[in-house]
């Protein structure tokens, strides 16, 4: 699979397959996911791992889903590393999704408002200097993706200076 075949997005499934996601497939790919730019070689994440065992305390705040993975960021005193690290997280979230999709596996990205609720974050093991940057629900679709349409190039311009 070429990246350019991804033309029409990463695959989210609305319904997932009430089969497990396992933890070694998850440590795996974040293996991989973590390889993400950051000035100084910061490693600014974290993660915690749901899943139907454990995920219980999803149910309310989450749509159902087989697993679910918190990326949390680190908050830096400094705004400039803060936002440096932010960025190096979408990155690896990014990262993280093209590898699940290339096993198969469905992953949607999710923010809520409980996720801005600091009594709400520390139960799930949030730290005071650390913030969710958003769940991942993961697990296999219940349908397959349709084939895409024939997509029109979008005619990208910039300026120079």
């Amino acid at each position: 699979m070429e990246l350019s075949d991804l033309q029409g997005g990463i695959y989210s499934p609305k319904d997932f397959l009430d089969r497990p996601v396992s933890e070694e497939l998850i440590l795996e790919l974040l293996n991989h996911a973590v390889w993400a730019p950051n000035d100084g070689l910061r490693e600014p994440w974290r993660f915690i791992f749901a899943d139907n065992r454990n995920g219980k305390l999803m149910q309310g705040l989450q749509e159902p889903a087989p697993a679910y993975l918190l990326v949390l960021v680190k908050e830096e005193a400094d705004h400039h590393k803060r936002e440096e690290d932010f960025a190096a997280v979408c990155c690896l979230i990014q990262n993280f999704r093209l590898l699940a999709h290339e096993q198969g596996l469905g992953v949607r990205s999710t923010l809520h408002d409980w996720m801005y609720d600091r009594s709400r974050t520390e139960t799930f093991g949030v730290l005071g200097n650390e913030r969710i940057a958003t769940v991942l629900e993961l697990g296999y679709g219940a349908e397959q993706p349709e084939a895409k349409a024939e997509r029109v190039e979008p005619q990208l311009q910039f300026e120079l200076l």
